[in-house]
């Protein structure tokens, strides 16, 4: 029988290690995200106990409203891995079923209490739960005290009077302000994906191989061409991204097409993580491929001056 919660990663634990639950779903593992795992890390340490970043898979509004259910901005890979490099210990993903969004407050708890030792529960100060969203904070306050747990009910993070949400970083991603979201983020923003098979035009054409992008995480940014990069096998390889139609060759299917510079070899069936830098131009039809290709090469340039290399 699956469990109720799986844990990320083959790291041991047992039932005798206490644990703090950092429990949220975590979309982004953006600078409000993070500052529960600081604080689960510093009740944890209080209490001679470990700390444990719960997450939901799918994301509740995908089982709930799946018509009105958000893009994410990180695969589930991605968000658990940020949990545990923010200072979680594990990090571990709730089923969330029927079954779950159904479970009243206290019996979600329960769940989590028949697999780990808990002994405090750290979450945003605003963060509902259970059925219909049941559970708040003053339940907690209750649930916590007649159980002998702590809570830290985190305070919301605020960036230029804006409370920071995986929602307003969706926002600026798709207005095209990578400043304000990788502000938001505390890291660059980025898209990521697995390479398919293209067209071949620009390695046939233009000398500028590029990897066809099927974008599986992240909020697509306007159409245009970008400057990024790309960590791949250890390395960091500097990159032009055209996202769009690719006008000049008379295509009407949209993509995300990505050259890395410096980079040599295969990456059909690749996950890639690409951060955005910035905008550098709108796309628009050249009159033929040679004057496009002078102008791949005037953005590789700049891209290169912009990461110095």
């Amino acid at each position: 029988m699956k469990k109720f919660i799986q844990i990320h990663k083959n790291i041991t634990y047992c039932k005798a290690n206490r644990f703090v639950a950092a429990v949220g779903v975590f979309d982004g593992v953006h600078l409000g995200h993070q500052q529960i795992i600081r604080r689960a890390a510093a009740r944890a340490q209080e209490s001679n106990a470990k700390v444990l970043a719960l997450s939901f898979a799918p994301h509740p509004r995908q089982l709930i409203c799946p018509d009105n259910a958000p893009p994410l901005l990180l695969t589930v890979n991605e968000r658990l891995e940020r949990l545990l490099a923010c200072g979680a210990d594990l990090a571990g993903l709730i089923d969330f079923t029927k079954e779950v969004a159904a479970l009243s407050p206290e019996d979600f708890l329960r769940k989590i209490q028949t697999q780990f030792n808990i002994c405090g529960i750290c979450v945003g100060s605003n963060w509902r739960f259970g059925r219909k969203g049941s559970g708040d904070r003053a339940f907690l306050e209750k649930f916590c005290r007649e159980n002998h747990w702590s809570l830290d009910a985190v305070p919301e993070v605020e960036l230029d009077g804006v409370i920071i949400s995986s929602s307003e970083i969706r926002q600026a991603a798709a207005r095209g302000d990578l400043e304000y979201a990788a502000k938001m983020l505390g890291r660059g923003y980025k898209l990521t994906g697995i390479v398919e098979h293209g067209f071949h035009i620009a390695t046939e054409k233009l000398a500028a191989p590029t990897a066809n992008l099927r974008v599986t995480a992240g909020v697509m940014v306007p159409d245009g061409v970008y400057s990024g990069t790309v960590e791949l096998d250890g390395k960091s390889f500097p990159a032009a991204l055209n996202i769009g139609v690719a006008p000049t060759f008379g295509n009407d299917l949209h993509r995300v097409e990505i050259h890395l510079i410096g980079f040599n070899g295969t990456l059909y069936g690749r996950e890639l993580e690409v951060t955005l830098h910035r905008f550098l131009r709108a796309e628009r039809r050249f009159a033929s491929p040679d004057e496009l290709k002078a102008q791949i090469a005037c953005d590789i340039k700049n891209i290169m001056q912009d990461q110095r290399l």
